[in-house]
């Protein structure tokens, strides 16, 4: 049987790989648990925010409102708030760009599939009163 001991070039490429594979397994490990935080922030924001719009939507928006947003929204995504539509360029019940959704009247921000239909019809509501019914032009 031929034992040959390892030479040092092999001891230190075993050792960096070692310390190569560490490093990776530590970095996985907190990208995970950042990726974690930051979901956990996006749900916390809109489960603060789910009681704050559920109120506006009821004691703000008139019932001729709540009947074009029922409408608007069943035909953008069959009341789906989280719909996603053209590979997920279009999101939510209203089917927003999230460019529209973050510049729009009232809008919490961040993206409208992690907010409740209540909050993304207030929103919608809101922009049909600033901006008129055209960016939903087959169902508005």
């Amino acid at each position: 049987m031929n034992s040959a001991a390892p030479t040092p070039n092999a001891i230190r490429t075993i050792a960096v790989l070692a310390a190569l594979a560490l490093v990776v397994a530590v970095l996985a490990s907190v990208a995970s648990d950042e990726a974690d935080a930051g979901a956990a922030a996006r749900k916390s924001a809109a489960d603060a925010a789910k009681p704050v719009y559920d109120a506006a939507w009821k004691r703000n928006v008139s019932a001729k409102n709540k009947r074009w947003a029922r409408s608007v929204a069943a035909c953008e995504s069959g009341n789906d708030p989280n719909a996603l539509g053209a590979g997920g360029l279009y999101r939510g019940a209203f089917q927003f760009q999230r460019s529209t959704w973050k510049t729009s009247p009232r809008s919490p921000g961040g993206d409208p599939i992690r907010f409740s239909y209540r909050t993304q019809a207030f929103v919608a509501v809101r922009l049909k009163m600033r901006d008129g019914a055209g960016h939903w032009p087959n169902c508005g």
